[in-house]
């Protein structure tokens, strides 16, 4: 039986509804160097680092950089126009406060560990009122490489004290679930509903429609397994 000490929770999907903002705001800052995205090309890239998504297409689409077009010039656009819709349009994803209320009445210490960087982070936890439930919160921003790499998880477990088979991940990305696996984590993974019944997913330990559906009987499987 492993005891769980730290719950380990990403963001961009999970805790909030930002896939559709990153989305809008991806394809709005590229159309600037001349590469029309659609939201399908958007999602080949959920879940990296935003320096590595910027990268990703400037490999497909090299752009000639000039002054206010570099790759760290789009980068740093895409982050303002994400933080300003986050801001007027940025919802909580269904059963945000009631999962962490849950982890909160048993008394196992939460984080966030997430792609995104430390002034998205912090725009999404005042956008939706929950810094206080969190232990630590920690960034890819800080690793040398983001998801599918474990590092963020693997620090996060640090920050928190516990060893890494003691902490139990969220995730709604694939990238995600493969970081929190190769950090020998148990993985419950809530996909996409457009993505929900794609067999990839089946890797995680567990995989649920929603944080709301998540209950003291997913607990104890995971606990006892």
């Amino acid at each position: 039986m492993v005891k769980l000490k730290a719950i380990l929770f990403d963001m961009d999907g999970l805790l909030i509804d930002s896939e559709p903002l990153w989305r809008k705001a991806e394809i709005a800052i590229f159309k600037s160097v001349s590469i029309e995205l659609s939201d399908a090309d958007c999602t080949k890239t959920a879940g990296l680092r935003i320096d590595e998504v910027v990268d990703y297409w400037y490999q497909k689409y090299p752009w000639q950089e000039s002054e206010g077009f570099s790759k760290k010039d789009i980068e740093k656009k895409i982050v303002s126009e994400l933080i300003q819709l986050i801001s007027l349009e940025g919802e909580p994803m269904p059963g945000v406060k009631e999962i962490l209320n849950f982890f909160e009445k048993l008394k196992i210490p939460m984080a966030i560990a997430s792609s995104s960087y430390y002034n998205i982070i912090n725009a999404v936890i005042n956008k939706l009122n929950i810094n206080q439930y969190f232990k630590i919160i920690h960034s890819a921003e800080e690793e040398e490489y983001g998801k599918p790499h474990p590092a963020i998880f693997l620090t996060a477990a640090k920050k928190m004290g516990v060893k890494n088979s003691e902490c139990l991940v969220f995730e709604d990305s694939f990238h995600g679930i493969i970081a929190g696996l190769a950090a020998k984590m148990k993985v419950v993974a809530i996909p996409d509903k457009i993505y929900y019944n794609k067999a990839k997913f089946d890797i995680a330990t567990i995989k649920i429609k929603s944080l709301s559906e998540f209950n003291e009987h997913y607990l104890t499987q995971l606990t006892l397994t």
